[in-house]
Formats: C-alpha cells, sequence, structure tokens
C-alpha cells in the first residue's frame, strides 16, 4: 500500500451550532482483504498546533486472504478549535509526510 501528500486534505468545518472539528480525508490502496483507518498517534508530538495521525492497517483475518486491491478514502474527524492545529503529521509504514490544514470550511 503506498500513500502520497497529493491523495490526503486537511481542514476545519464549521459545523452547526459552533462546533468546530479538524477533517483529514485521504485516499488509500487496500490489499488482500485488508482494512485501513487513520488515527490519532500516541503519544502527539511536541508541537501542539500539529496533530499527529497515523494510517492503521488491519490484516484480513480469514482463512484465505482474497487477492484484490482497490482505492479507498479514509477519514478522521475530530472536534477542534479553528486554527487549534496548523499542521497534520501522517505516518505510515512507508515514511511521513506533513500537510497544512485549510482554514477555509469546505
Amino acid at each position: 500500500m503506498g500513500i502520497s501528500k497529493d491523495d490526503f486534505q486537511a481542514w476545519y468545518d464549521a459545523g452547526t451550532g459552533g462546533k468546530s472539528k479538524i477533517v483529514v480525508v485521504g485516499k488509500v490502496t487496500e490489499i488482500d482483504g485488508s482494512s485501513t483507518t487513520l488515527v490519532r498517534a500516541e503519544p502527539q508530538g511536541i508541537n501542539p498546533h500539529v496533530l499527529m495521525l497515523k494510517i492503521h492497517v488491519e490484516p484480513y483475518k480469514g482463512l484465505f486472504s482474497p487477492h484484490i486491491a482497490f482505492e479507498k478514502e479514509i477519514r478522521y474527524e475530530e472536534p477542534a478549535e479553528k486554527e487549534a492545529f496548523t499542521d497534520v503529521n501522517i505516518k505510515s509504514k512507508e515514511g511521513s509526510f506533513t500537510l497544512k490544514v485549510d482554514f477555509i470550511s469546505r
């Protein structure tokens, strides 16, 4: 599974009732029946303005894994005040990259 910074975006959603959240969306390729999610990394880094996430891949648990590959959208959301995070760092087995957070709600 290869990941590319070009396939990910991060932004603030103003939400309803004044409850804003940060949203991170990206595309990954799942292979052989695995399941991929985007989760908050623990521990977080030393800079409180950088949200640290990691790509978690759960291997297929059946007896015979299907030999397939398909593109999937993964998403992470968390309540956050606008401008609480300026960047999002995403880590996977292949490495990591950092995205700037778009301050324009979508």
